[in-house]
């Protein structure tokens, strides 16, 4: 008895220590995220030491690399050259460098085209192709800092707490579920992954990662990670997953989205209007003269059917058709094509004049191109001057009409909205109601 009575306390205390170790290693998660979103393709970065403690491990030899120090790293010719505090450029023959994090700080980072971006945890630079390939060590926690804002904003922590707290519930468990399929990296780009934009944009929205640390979103049978996807705005109507990437998921259905229906200001109704003569170009053929759209039951275009005056046919995807016109790298605003939720509309020449309706309006938007070009005293803008929304009017006339497309929402349409999530928020609901109306047999458990 005495030999038991011994060893319980000592038993006790192991599985204490080693639960305790678990915990640490839970918290102290690393997420190795590849910079391309704003780095990608650097040939030239300086790398400097914000505050903390770092450690710089070059061709197998280890500086120290305290507050002030500073990295640049280029290349000469096609050969790849460092340089360390401000000393001489020396070349780099290693294939990979690494500043170790020892107490926590930040690093800034720049390049010569005065991108500037500041990134917790660590750094790896790897020489590639006439480039570097920088990759960001980070905490998984603070990595959620960095994406919650920029995914949806601090401001929303005034009146929309609850929506920052769904966002980083759903960022995490898409962050889990990206790690178990076996991939090691993910990227800060909103076009692959999820937008991450270091402690640059950390703020307000910093509380919601804490107040839901560790909570990820599983199937309720399985208890597994789903995958939580989001996009901008429903436009009034999510849409099911199998229609956007062709893989039925449980979780991620079609269904009304009445939340998501009167705000987001531009991107919850927008217009785009383009030539017939334009339309037809982009896609090979004559000036289209009529269009035929087939759409899946939420309302979203599936493709896109265009006839021209010789009556060739040319059909496109709906997510093809959109990126023709898509206002890659420019502000979001009401007259732009935002998506594959629209309707279409044809004015024949006929009604060419306009006068004071809506279409004035719409080229008066357009500032000196649409009134110097496009704006006659006499009977106002013509209809037949447009070339598209986004590229004006022209000084020559065409015969063959416009097209005008009006459409909803922002984004995919799969999983959360996130301007529907904010509407819930003012509304009084809690990120597990959020969470709950948008992802199917799903419930919200703590990570491991």
């Amino acid at each position: 008895m005495l030999r038991i009575v011994y060893r319980l306390p000592f038993l006790w205390m192991a599985l204490l220590l080693l639960v305790l170790i678990q915990a640490t290693t839970c918290q102290a998660a690393m997420v190795s995220v590849e910079l391309v979103w704003k780095l990608g393709q650097a040939g030239w970065v300086q790398i400097e030491v914000e505050k903390g403690d770092y450690q710089l491990v070059l061709n197998d030899t280890a500086v120290k690399f305290s507050t002030g120090s500073s990295l640049q790293v280029g290349w000469g010719g096609w050969t790849p050259v460092v340089r360390i505090n401000h000393g001489d450029f020396q070349v780099f023959n290693g294939l990979e460098l690494k500043v170790y994090e020892l107490k926590p700080g930040s690093l800034r980072v720049k390049t010569p085209e005065d991108k500037e971006v500041v990134y917790r945890g660590g750094l790896q630079l790897n020489w590639q192709e006439g480039h570097w390939r920088i990759i960001n060590l980070v905490d998984s926690e603070d990595y959620l800092k960095g994406v919650v804002p920029i995914e949806m904003s601090n401001e929303w922590a005034r009146s929309g707490t609850e929506a920052l707290k769904a966002q980083a519930v759903a960022a995490r468990t898409y962050l889990m579920k990206h790690s178990e399929s076996g991939k090691k990296m993910i990227t800060d780009s909103p076009d692959i992954d999820q937008a991450y934009a270091g402690r640059n944009v950390e703020g307000e929205a910093s509380a919601a990662v804490e107040a839901t640390r560790g909570e990820i979103l599983v199937d309720a049978q399985t208890r597994q990670p789903i995958d939580a996807l989001y996009s901008s705005h429903s436009g009034g109507y999510t849409e099911d997953a199998n229609n956007v990437w062709g893989n039925p998921d449980i979780h991620n259905v079609s269904q009304p989205d009445p939340y998501s229906q009167g705000v987001g200001g531009p991107v919850d109704h927008w217009r785009f209007i383009v030539s017939a003569p334009l339309l037809g170009s982009t896609f090979g053929l004559g000036p289209v003269r009529n269009i035929e759209l087939d759409k899946f039951p939420s309302g979203r275009v599936k493709s896109v059917s265009m006839e021209d005056g010789f009556g060739n046919i040319e059909t496109v995807k709906g997510r093809t058709f959109v990126k023709a016109f898509y206002p890659f790298g420019q502000p979001i605003r009401a007259e732009a094509f935002l998506g594959n939720f629209f309707e279409a509309q044809i004015i024949s020449p006929k009604w060419d004049s306009y006068g004071e309706t809506g279409l004035a309006v719409f080229l008066s938007s357009l500032g000196d191109r649409g009134i110097t070009q496009g704006y006659q005293a006499e009977q106002g803008p013509l209809l037949s001057k447009i070339l598209s929304t986004s590229l004006g009017t022209s000084l020559d006339s065409q015969p063959f009409g416009v097209f005008i497309f009006k459409g909803r929402g922002w984004g995919h349409g799969v999983g959360m909205s996130q301007w529907g999530a904010y509407h819930m928020a003012q509304l009084g609901y809690n990120y597990q109601d959020i969470l709950d109306f948008y992802y199917s047999n799903a419930l919200i458990s703590k990570g491991s």
